[in-house]
Order: C-alpha cells, then structure tokens, then sequence
C-alpha cells in the first residue's frame, strides 16, 4: 500500500462508494476493493497489459488543475455496457467473447464512468485537504503495444501514480480497473512555498545562560508549526512558561530531522491552524508520516467546524485549543499533553 495514508483512505473510501453506486447503476451485485498503489512510468504501466484497454480520460480541476484516466479491460467494459443496457446472456456473451464494443455498449460504459467520476468527486471532497472535481471528457479504446511512450498522448512520459481496484460483478471475477495520475495532482510533489519560513530556535531567557545536555534538551523541545511567524507568539510563550524549548517551522519545512530519529528531535507538535484549514490539515498529515505515534501532536486554530475536528483527529492530533484563548489555557494543554517541565 501506499506510503501515504492519506492518500490510501482516500481510495479505500472510494472502493466502497463504487460499490455502492455500480451496484444501484447496474442492478447486479458489484464488488470493489482497493488492491495496490504504487508510483510507477508510462512505459512500466502499458508494458503490463497486452489486450486492448478502453481508457476514459477525465479533466480535473479544483486545488490542482489536470488530467487523469481510468482504464479498464476492453472486454469488462464490453460486459459492464452490456450488462447495463440489460443485453439477454446469450447475446451479452457472444458480445464480450468478440469483444465487439459497439456504440450501443460504449455508451452504456460512458454512463459507468460518469458514476465513477461522480464518486472520485465524493470521496475527494469529504476525505481530502485538497478538494478536486472529476469530469469525464471521452472515452477510447487503447492497444497498450501502440502507445507512443515519448508522446504526450493519452498521457506524458514520466513518473505517475497508479491506483489498481479489484471488481467482482455476481461473483465474477473481472481484470482491474487502473486509475493514473500525476503525481502533483495528489500532492506528492513538493509545490512551490509561498510564505517561507525557516525553523530557528527560540531560548527561553531563564535558560540562556545554563548549558544543557542534549538528553535534556531533547526532553524539553517542542515544534511549533505556523504558515506565518506572526502566528506564534502566544504559544511560544507559553512552550517558555512551561519550560520547553520552542522551534519554529513552515509548514513547508522538512519535519524529519525532528522526528524520532532525527538529529533534533521533538517532545511534541503544535499547528498553527490557517483560516480554512486546508494548510494546516495538509502540514499536519505531513507530521503524522514523520511522527507517527512518538508525540503529541496539538493543533491550535480559530472557527472549529465539527467536520474541520474530525479531520484533525483522524490525521492524528490528540488536541484542540481553540483560539484565541488564554496563555493559562494553552499552558494547560502542553501540561496535559506533554507533561509539565517547569519547576
């Protein structure tokens, strides 16, 4: 599976909304799981397939502006087609063992990726930070053996993502459904940073002047993660109060050499929350990759929804603060969460 678990519970989420939309689509049982992801070349992915693929392509717009296609085995789609526009099985039969995609199945498979586009849709728009929107725009049939890999049709040469399904309709077995992208379009490529900002470290006055011992000073730091430094201050000041030692990162910044094995490493996060969330989220996703359950990750922000909070939660923070807030209320929540070090 994917190294990305963000990424991973998108698709999972979408295994099941295909299944549930084919199967009210089509009137017949269907069956889809998520079996693999995995990031691989345009040549790498037609050289796995032999027989013909009918290849939908879709415009996606929204966070990330792009493209992206769904593949599936001429002769699913030959069965997909037939199956919806209710083809007697004789018929359907000959048709799929012919594999004759005439322009009465094609359209009936058309209407299959409208379903499958519409819960791309869905299950980027209640799951991800970056919310994209899925629209089909034509449908081909592809011999993969002819596919150009130099060219920048169906898609270009380079790295992409591909996500693999597996369907079972009635209990029976079909090939993978194949989805690619490019990478940018899921986040898993750096972008550029707009508010840069670099980590340092803020020394607490009282313990300027008393050297410390890395054992002690790795008991005593906390990261604290904001989109600008203006946005630090109350809970730098309280990281003092309490006796810990704050630095202050981007959420553009490379987190690992806090994490665990890093050669700063932290007692515990705190996010600096934006306004819609969406930086936040995304940094905090970042954090938890690094992180995982080795510390406390807190996230501080104003305007709560229950649906932002959840999300929170499910990417990993184990705390709200709400602000604005009391420096004695942040201090509560570092005491809670990190234990107290003054003193």
């Amino acid at each position: 599976m994917s190294d990305n678990a963000h990424i991973t519970a998108i698709f999972e989420a979408l295994a099941e909304k295909l299944a549930s939309g084919l199967t009210d689509l089509l009137g017949c049982e269907m069956e889809v799981s998520l079996i693999s992801e995995r990031r691989v070349s345009k040549s790498d992915f037609f050289a796995s397939f032999r027989k013909k693929l009918v290849m939908a392509n879709m415009d996606v717009s929204g966070s990330r502006d792009g493209k992206m296609q769904c593949f599936c085995q001429l002769k699913d789609a030959v069965l997909l087609g037939g199956t919806l526009i209710m083809l007697p099985p004789a018929e359907l039969e000959k048709q799929v063992r012919k594999e004759e995609f005439s322009e009465d199945e094609a359209d009936a498979y058309g209407e299959i990726v409208n379903i499958v586009s519409g819960e791309l849709c869905q299950a980027f728009d209640e799951m991800a930070v970056d919310k994209l929107h899925f629209k089909k725009t034509d449908i081909e049939v592809v011999l993969p053996a002819k596919v150009n890999i130099d060219a920048q049709d169906p898609f270009p040469p380079g790295e992409i993502y591909q996500v693999s399904f597996n369907l079972t309709l009635e209990g029976q077995q079909l090939q993978t459904m194949e989805m690619v992208f490019p990478p940018r379009l899921l986040g898993l490529e750096s972008e550029e940073v707009h508010i840069p900002v670099e980590p340092e470290v803020v020394m607490p006055v009282e313990q300027a002047s008393t050297p410390e011992t890395s054992e002690n000073v790795t008991e005593c730091r906390v990261l604290v993660i904001a989109g600008r430094k203006e946005d630090v201050h109350d809970l730098t000041d309280a990281c003092i109060a309490e006796g810990f030692v704050p630095q202050i990162a981007g959420y553009q910044a490379d987190f690992q050499p806090f994490g665990p094995s890093g050669a700063t490493p932290v007692k515990g996060v705190v996010f600096t929350m934006d306004d819609t969330k969406e930086l936040g989220l995304a940094a905090i996703i970042k954090a938890k990759a690094v992180f995982g359950g080795s510390v406390p990750l807190i996230a501080a922000g104003g305007q709560w929804t229950r649906s932002q909070v959840l999300q929170a939660v499910k990417y990993g923070v184990c705390d709200i603060v709400v602000m604005p807030t009391s420096p004695d209320d942040i201090r509560e929540k570092l005491r809670q969460n990190m234990g107290e070090k003054k003193g």
